[in-house]
């Protein structure tokens, strides 16, 4: 039996977990991920039936940090379009080896996926296919491991951040797929999804989920 989701939150038809980094969100084979774990976490003692598990959006494998997840298809188109309507906000926490030169600023990309599928390409400039790809950042502290960044996403693309961050010189610790070349954590990099502020399905009162980032070296 794996661990348990921590839960940090919940609403009637909704629960904000906080996925730990080195597995996967959509139930895959026999691996162990989130919808796997919540499948067994929420499923009724006795009940044949298994529970619903919708996945609202997604966290890659290595990253940790506040996901929702919804407890019937109604709340999942819900939250959903409040997502596609960019009535979500979302703040992570990133270390990196580079200090940036502006204690704050805004990054613009243009996202292209490689030929696999697996990585994401940035240019500066538009591209054919590629999507304009925005997010704000700020110089929080610095530490002995390096710099800690608080990350606003305005967009919502295939591996974002982590590109956009290593375009701009600043490559996440233990992102090795984007330019790291730090020693980190097995299965993990230092980007944490840290808050997840989106409206209620049923109220519409706008609902807070946050949970502290590793410690990720010292202050």
């Amino acid at each position: 039996m794996k661990p348990e989701l921590e839960i940090i939150t919940e609403g009637q038809r909704w629960v904000a977990i906080n996925k730990p980094a080195g597995i996967g969100v959509e139930k895959h084979f026999d691996h162990d991920t989130v919808e796997k774990r919540a499948l067994e976490q929420f499923r009724r003692p006795g009940a044949s039936k298994l529970p619903y598990v919708g996945i609202v959006h997604r966290l890659d494998r290595p990253v940790s940090g506040v996901l929702l997840l919804a407890r019937n298809k109604s709340t999942l188109v819900a939250l959903n379009k409040s997502f596609a309507e960019r009535m979500v906000s979302k703040t992570y926490h990133a270390l990196v080896k580079d200090t940036p030169d502006q204690e704050s600023g805004r990054l613009r990309h243009y996202l292209l996926r490689d030929k696999y599928g697996r990585k994401a390409i940035a240019a500066r400039r538009p591209l054919p296919n590629a999507k304009e790809s925005l997010l704000d950042y700020k110089v929080l502290e610095q530490r002995e491991s390096g710099c800690l960044l608080e990350i606003k996403p305005i967009t919502g693309r295939f591996h974002q951040i982590r590109v956009q961050l290593a375009a701009a010189g600043w490559p996440i610790l233990g992102d090795s797929l984007y330019g790291s070349d730090q020693v980190f954590q097995p299965d993990c990099i230092a980007l944490h999804a840290q808050k997840l502020e989106f409206p209620d399905p049923l109220s519409g009162k706008m609902i807070s989920a946050e949970v502290d980032p590793p410690t990720w070296g010292e202050s």
